[in-house]
């Protein structure tokens, strides 16, 4: 880097800064194009690497970040089919369709299902194809009418080409080699145990490569602790890819950051908040509305570290009390943990003697959570009535009641009879009083510019448009008044369009909607 008062190009003394990066000096405009393409487009960033005992390598930002601003924008090492998924290209990538015949169409060398002759020289395929192919070995993957099933053959796919950038690409197979992988911890675990017996021996005795048990599985580890799960819903591609420098941003679950993935499958973080200097760049591996117990198990297990951020430290939660349950003996008091931090401690009421062991308030949540995912995905009156029963044991903002809370919001509107014009009024009613009181939690849990407050936003738009049409029309609300709310949803959209817009599935969705409001805003004035 240049001296910092001194023109990056020129070496005169300047005091024009890049507004982005903030770290490099310019005499005008003219040398601050040349750098840019000289390199600094690359260079510039808001962030630095740092490292510390707790975090290990992180990002923290250089400078002020606005909510917003994109932060990183990263182009995938690799990637591939997940440990188990539904048929799909080893080419394109793409999950494959019904075929017209009998079954997929077979890569001529390896048996591996294509979605035709030209994916078999896609990059993506033809170093595993040359390998497998002069192995004699052949994939055994046929349709099955038994649709959305899903082959566990496909676990051994992106390892391989993990271990196969050894040789073909030794600088990216470096960086991937420096990736954290917790192999120790997730050794002897269920799925570590299967890989062993599976994967291991496609690699060893089926291939006849020479890496060792410790070398594979570590493949395995570093995809597990580090990829990210890639949807491209417009294309019907559901892959797991590893972005090397993404894979720095540590978890906190509140977090100041989030990522969503273009159409070219880079990874994109945005600011959710404003991000001082000097602050920890966080985004969060776990659910919003999920209570400590749970995340902090999910992370321990899928991610091998235990969480401690201000919200899993809080026996509250932030004063939420997502995680706590009303005491059976005071109806008054919520029962919380005694310490967070310590999956196994006890809990007790906050107000009277009552406590439960750990133990019990487990077996709770598993027993609520496996009544929650047996309910009927498409009926509004069987989540309604879930929350009927559990009306004085769980309060209005335990986990299991926001997760049903959830899942109302997006089904009045959209289920069978409930769709945004068969609605009576009093759903509408309750759509709207959802949206509005999970937008309290969110703004506490996953504030800023989060996905979950997008999706809750443009529900709430698009109920309160009709809701204000409706009541115009039955002489509830005068033109100026409904005018006055038709305003206050434009103003929900643009928030909306705000936080969406990078979302590559949502840009003719917001689109429409914009255009919709305003032939609304014009036909009412």
């Amino acid at each position: 880097m240049a001296d910092p008062n001194r023109c990056a190009v020129c070496e005169v003394p300047a005091s024009l800064k890049c507004m982005a990066c903030k770290q490099v000096f310019y005499c005008g405009k003219e040398h601050q194009k040349i750098h840019w393409k000289r390199g600094h487009k690359a260079e510039c960033k808001c962030y630095e690497v740092v490292k510390n005992d707790i975090l290990g390598r992180h990002l923290r930002a250089s400078r002020d970040i606005k909510c917003g601003e994109i932060i990183l924008r990263e182009s995938p090492l690799i990637y591939g089919p997940k440990v188990a998924c539904s048929p799909l290209c080893l080419g394109c990538h793409r999950t494959l369709p019904t075929p017209v015949g009998n079954n997929y169409y077979k890569c001529s060398k390896c048996g591996w299902p294509m979605c035709g002759a030209d994916c078999e020289h896609s990059q993506h395929h033809v170093n595993e194809c040359q390998l497998m192919s002069s192995r004699k070995f052949r994939a055994k993957i046929d349709y099955s009418a038994q649709t959305g099933r899903k082959e566990s053959a496909y676990c051994v796919i992106l390892p391989l080409r993990c271990l196969l950038l050894k040789k073909t690409k030794p600088d990216e197979f470096a960086k991937f080699s420096e990736l954290e992988d917790h192999l120790e911890e997730r050794k002897n675990t269920p799925l570590y145990n299967v890989l062993r017996a599976n994967l291991v021996t496609f690699v060893r005795t089926i291939l006849g490569m020479n890496e060792s048990e410790d070398e594979i599985l570590r493949a395995a580890a570093i995809l597990d602790t580090n990829a990210f799960e890639v949807r491209q819903n417009a294309v019907g591609r559901k892959v797991r890819a590893i972005y090397p420098m993404a894979a720095m941003f540590s978890h906190d679950c509140i977090s100041n950051a989030r990522h969503t993935f273009d159409e070219k499958m880079n990874i994109v973080f945005i600011a959710k908040t404003p991000i001082g200097k000097g602050q920890v760049i966080s985004t969060s591996y776990t659910q919003p509305l999920w209570s400590t117990i749970m995340r902090r198990t999910h992370l321990s297990q899928a991610k091998c570290f235990d969480c401690t951020c201000r919200r899993c430290r809080d026996e509250t939660e932030l004063n939420t009390f997502v995680g706590s349950i009303t005491c059976s003996q005071c109806k008054v008091g919520k029962i919380i943990s005694t310490n967070p931090m310590d999956n196994n401690a006890g809990w007790k009421c906050q107000l009277c003697a009552h406590n439960l062991s750990a133990k019990q308030i487990n077996l709770g949540n598993t027993a609520i959570q496996k009544e929650i995912e047996s309910l009927d995905k498409s009926s509004v009156k069987s989540f309604e009535d879930f929350l009927y029963r559990y009306r004085v044991t769980l309060h209005e903002k335990n986990t299991h009641i926001l997760q049903v809370k959830y899942a109302l919001s997006q089904l009045y509107g959209n289920a069978p009879n409930f769709s945004l014009h068969e609605m009576n009024d009093a759903a509408l009613k309750r759509k709207i009083e959802l949206c509005q009181e999970l937008l309290e939690i969110a703004d506490i849990v996953d504030g800023g510019w989060s996905i979950f407050r997008g999706n809750l936003l443009l529900d709430l738009q698009e109920a309160l448009v009709i809701q204000a049409k409706r009541e115009f029309l039955n002489g509830l609300l005068t033109r100026d008044a409904t005018q006055e709310k038709l305003l206050e949803s434009m103003n929900l959209l643009k928030e909306a369009i705000d936080i969406m817009k990078l979302e590559p599935d949502m840009k003719q969705v917001l689109n429409d909607r914009t255009q919709q409001l305003a032939r609304e805003l014009e036909a009412d004035e």
